[in-house]
Protein backbone atom coordinates (compact mmCIF):
# COMPACT_ATOMS: atom_id res chain seq x y z
CA UNK A 1 0.00 0.00 0.00
CA UNK A 2 0.82 3.68 -1.16
CA UNK A 3 1.36 5.91 1.71
CA UNK A 4 2.69 8.91 -0.16
CA UNK A 5 3.72 9.84 -3.38
CA UNK A 6 7.50 10.68 -4.03
CA UNK A 7 8.51 13.74 -6.05
CA UNK A 8 12.11 14.36 -6.42
CA UNK A 9 12.69 17.97 -7.67
CA UNK A 10 15.38 18.11 -10.42
CA UNK A 11 16.55 21.99 -11.19
CA UNK A 12 18.26 22.19 -14.38
CA UNK A 13 21.58 24.33 -14.71
CA UNK A 14 23.09 24.52 -18.50
CA UNK A 15 26.81 23.78 -17.96
CA UNK A 16 25.92 22.26 -14.77
CA UNK A 17 23.65 19.11 -14.60
CA UNK A 18 21.63 19.09 -17.51
CA UNK A 19 23.55 15.79 -19.05
CA UNK A 20 22.06 14.07 -15.96
CA UNK A 21 18.67 14.21 -17.23
CA UNK A 22 18.78 10.50 -18.53
CA UNK A 23 20.31 9.06 -15.22
CA UNK A 24 17.37 10.62 -13.32
CA UNK A 25 14.96 9.73 -16.14
CA UNK A 26 15.96 6.29 -15.69
CA UNK A 27 15.05 5.99 -11.73
CA UNK A 28 11.41 6.00 -13.10
CA UNK A 29 11.68 2.51 -14.97
CA UNK A 30 11.76 0.64 -11.61
CA UNK A 31 10.63 2.86 -8.50
CA UNK A 32 7.22 4.69 -8.04
CA UNK A 33 8.62 7.91 -8.09
CA UNK A 34 7.51 11.40 -10.11
CA UNK A 35 10.76 12.81 -11.14
CA UNK A 36 10.71 16.63 -11.69
CA UNK A 37 12.69 18.97 -13.75
CA UNK A 38 12.43 22.57 -13.05
CA UNK A 39 13.63 25.32 -15.26
CA UNK A 40 16.29 27.80 -13.12
CA UNK A 41 14.12 30.62 -11.25
CA UNK A 42 15.03 33.91 -10.75
CA UNK A 43 15.28 34.16 -6.81
CA UNK A 44 17.36 36.04 -4.52
CA UNK A 45 20.85 35.79 -4.07
CA UNK A 46 20.63 32.42 -6.54
CA UNK A 47 23.11 34.15 -9.70
CA UNK A 48 20.14 33.35 -12.25
CA UNK A 49 20.85 34.01 -15.26
CA UNK A 50 18.64 32.84 -18.58
CA UNK A 51 21.77 31.99 -19.87
CA UNK A 52 21.92 29.07 -17.55
CA UNK A 53 17.91 28.18 -18.14
CA UNK A 54 17.59 24.94 -19.46
CA UNK A 55 14.00 25.55 -21.69
CA UNK A 56 11.21 23.02 -21.40
CA UNK A 57 11.92 22.13 -25.11
CA UNK A 58 15.08 21.04 -24.36
CA UNK A 59 13.97 18.68 -21.47
CA UNK A 60 11.49 16.81 -23.25
CA UNK A 61 13.89 16.62 -25.95
CA UNK A 62 16.93 15.38 -24.05
CA UNK A 63 14.80 12.99 -22.32
CA UNK A 64 13.04 11.25 -24.77
CA UNK A 65 16.24 11.27 -26.82
CA UNK A 66 17.97 9.50 -23.91
CA UNK A 67 14.88 6.93 -24.55
CA UNK A 68 15.74 6.71 -27.94
CA UNK A 69 19.74 6.27 -27.94
CA UNK A 70 18.53 3.41 -25.46
CA UNK A 71 16.64 1.45 -27.57
CA UNK A 72 13.17 2.28 -25.61
CA UNK A 73 9.94 3.46 -26.18
CA UNK A 74 8.99 7.66 -25.92
CA UNK A 75 7.60 8.64 -22.96
CA UNK A 76 4.02 9.33 -23.72
CA UNK A 77 2.10 12.36 -22.40
CA UNK A 78 -0.05 11.81 -19.50
CA UNK A 79 -3.18 14.28 -18.70
CA UNK A 80 -2.92 15.72 -15.05
CA UNK A 81 -3.98 15.06 -11.81
CA UNK A 82 -5.75 17.83 -11.33
CA UNK A 83 -6.64 21.53 -13.02
CA UNK A 84 -4.01 23.15 -10.41
CA UNK A 85 -0.77 20.88 -11.66
CA UNK A 86 1.94 22.56 -11.60
CA UNK A 87 4.24 19.85 -13.78
CA UNK A 88 3.52 18.72 -17.46
CA UNK A 89 3.64 14.63 -16.92
CA UNK A 90 4.83 11.72 -18.74
CA UNK A 91 5.71 8.46 -18.67
CA UNK A 92 7.63 5.54 -20.65
CA UNK A 93 5.33 2.60 -21.09
CA UNK A 94 5.66 0.05 -18.72
CA UNK A 95 7.37 1.63 -16.14
CA UNK A 96 6.46 2.31 -12.51
CA UNK A 97 7.30 6.07 -12.48
CA UNK A 98 6.70 9.40 -14.05
CA UNK A 99 8.47 12.76 -15.19
CA UNK A 100 7.23 15.63 -14.47
CA UNK A 101 8.22 19.05 -16.33
CA UNK A 102 8.08 22.52 -14.38
CA UNK A 103 8.40 25.11 -16.99
CA UNK A 104 7.86 28.11 -14.97
CA UNK A 105 10.03 30.32 -17.00
CA UNK A 106 9.27 29.52 -20.56
CA UNK A 107 5.17 28.08 -20.52
CA UNK A 108 3.91 29.76 -17.23
CA UNK A 109 1.38 28.00 -15.31
CA UNK A 110 0.87 30.64 -12.86
CA UNK A 111 -3.22 31.11 -14.27
CA UNK A 112 -3.99 27.40 -12.80
CA UNK A 113 -1.99 27.64 -9.61
CA UNK A 114 -3.67 27.40 -6.47
CA UNK A 115 -0.58 27.53 -4.14
CA UNK A 116 -0.24 29.60 -0.91
CA UNK A 117 2.68 29.56 1.25
CA UNK A 118 3.96 30.18 4.55
CA UNK A 119 7.37 31.02 5.11
CA UNK A 120 9.71 30.06 8.35
CA UNK A 121 9.00 33.46 9.93
CA UNK A 122 4.89 33.16 9.65
CA UNK A 123 4.62 34.73 6.57
CA UNK A 124 1.92 33.80 3.84
CA UNK A 125 3.20 34.15 0.55
CA UNK A 126 0.31 34.01 -2.68
CA UNK A 127 2.97 33.32 -5.14
CA UNK A 128 6.58 32.52 -5.17
CA UNK A 129 7.75 35.60 -6.97
CA UNK A 130 5.11 37.54 -5.10
CA UNK A 131 6.87 40.68 -3.52
CA UNK A 132 3.77 40.87 -0.88
CA UNK A 133 3.24 38.79 2.72
CA UNK A 134 0.81 38.67 5.05
CA UNK A 135 1.79 37.96 8.76
CA UNK A 136 0.04 35.08 9.89
CA UNK A 137 2.79 34.42 13.19
CA UNK A 138 1.74 38.68 14.19
CA UNK A 139 -1.90 38.01 13.95
CA UNK A 140 -1.67 34.58 15.80
CA UNK A 141 0.44 36.43 18.42
CA UNK A 142 -1.86 39.14 18.57
CA UNK A 143 -4.64 37.09 19.78
CA UNK A 144 -6.40 37.12 16.10
CA UNK A 145 -9.67 35.04 16.00
CA UNK A 146 -9.73 32.19 13.58
CA UNK A 147 -12.30 34.54 11.48
CA UNK A 148 -9.30 37.42 11.13
CA UNK A 149 -6.72 34.69 10.08
CA UNK A 150 -9.39 32.80 7.53
CA UNK A 151 -10.07 36.74 6.37
CA UNK A 152 -6.27 37.77 6.43
CA UNK A 153 -5.84 34.21 3.69
CA UNK A 154 -8.70 35.28 1.77
CA UNK A 155 -7.44 38.53 0.74
CA UNK A 156 -4.24 36.95 -0.16
CA UNK A 157 -6.60 34.71 -2.31
CA UNK A 158 -7.85 37.95 -3.80
CA UNK A 159 -4.60 39.36 -4.37
CA UNK A 160 -3.02 36.68 -6.05
CA UNK A 161 -1.22 37.74 -9.55
CA UNK A 162 -3.12 35.79 -12.91
CA UNK A 163 1.37 35.61 -13.82
CA UNK A 164 4.59 35.25 -12.46
CA UNK A 165 3.98 37.48 -8.99
CA UNK A 166 2.59 40.43 -11.02
CA UNK A 167 5.60 40.56 -13.26
CA UNK A 168 5.98 40.13 -17.32
CA UNK A 169 8.54 37.52 -17.69
CA UNK A 170 11.33 36.28 -16.49
CA UNK A 171 13.70 39.13 -16.71
CA UNK A 172 11.59 41.72 -14.74
CA UNK A 173 11.62 38.88 -11.87
CA UNK A 174 14.95 39.14 -11.60
CA UNK A 175 14.51 42.96 -10.94
CA UNK A 176 12.19 42.92 -8.01
CA UNK A 177 15.67 43.43 -5.83
CA UNK A 178 15.33 43.25 -1.95
CA UNK A 179 11.30 42.23 -2.33
CA UNK A 180 12.45 38.98 -3.45
CA UNK A 181 12.72 36.52 -0.97
CA UNK A 182 15.76 33.56 -1.46
CA UNK A 183 13.95 30.05 -2.26
CA UNK A 184 14.65 28.57 0.85
CA UNK A 185 12.72 31.07 2.85
CA UNK A 186 9.91 29.79 1.24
Amino acid sequence: EDCFKLKLNCVLLKGANEDEIGAFVDLTESLPIEVRFLEFMPFDGNSWSANRLVPQAEMIEAFQKHLEVKGLPRAERLPPDSLHDVARLWQVPGWKGRIGVISSMTDAFCGGCNRLRVTAAGELRNCLFGEEGWSLLEEIRNGASDEALVSQVGEAVQRKHSKLGGKRDMFELRERGDKALPMIAL
